[in-house]
């Protein structure tokens, strides 16, 4: 098999487990830093989870130009410890799916650290790296299939952003169109 078939298989068993998609909008990017904004769909585009979340810290400004989240947005948000439950049990025995699994997972992870909770088990896999060796450029430097943004990767794949990027439901969405897109190719007859 091919890379880019291997990466369209992939795509269609996440789509048969009915994978949870998650992502995470951040206070920055720090090994100190926290979720402020998390959303969670399946594969057949059902909303699980989407609340912003009250950090216990600031959000940088760098991190506010990306997402435009503000304290003032998540004054009255619950925090952490209060959405975690509702998160567990929605990614319990479920195959996970992030477009940037590394970022997202640990962020998960600091989050309830810094709140003196475990982290959930998830089974987690990367949208990013699966739609690296599907679109199949490759990295000389890193020796490795070369990662896109998520823009870049729906502007490849001809998908139209529903909502305001990096906002964590919209980047849900965008990553399962993304998945449906990478399901749907097949290879040309020889």
């Amino acid at each position: 098999m091919t890379p880019k078939e291997l990466a369209a298989d992939m795509a269609r068993f996440w789509i048969k487990e009915n994978a949870i998609i998650i992502d995470t909008e951040t206070t920055g990017l720090d090994t100190t830093d926290e979720i402020v904004e998390i959303s969670a769909i399946d594969c057949q585009g059902n909303v699980l989870l989407d609340t912003l979340v009250k950090p216990l810290g600031e959000i940088s400004a760098g991190a506010a130009r990306v997402h435009g989240i503000t304290m003032e947005d998540v004054a009255s948000a619950p925090t952490f410890a209060d959405v975690l439950p509702d998160l567990t049990g929605i990614v319990h025995g479920s195959t996970v799916v992030m477009f940037n699994a590394p970022f997202d997972s640990r962020l998960i992870h600091q989050s309830a650290t810094r709140h003196g909770l475990p982290s959930p088990r998830m089974s987690t896999h990367c949208a990013m790296q699966n739609y690296a060796r599907f679109y199949g450029q490759w990295d000389e430097d890193r020796n490795c299939w070369k990662w896109q943004s998520l823009a870049n990767a729906a502007w490849q794949s001809q998908i139209e952003v529903d909502g305001e990027a990096h906002r964590a439901l919209t980047d849900c969405k965008t990553t399962l169109a993304l998945i449906n897109k990478m399901a749907a190719w097949l290879p040309k007859a020889a």
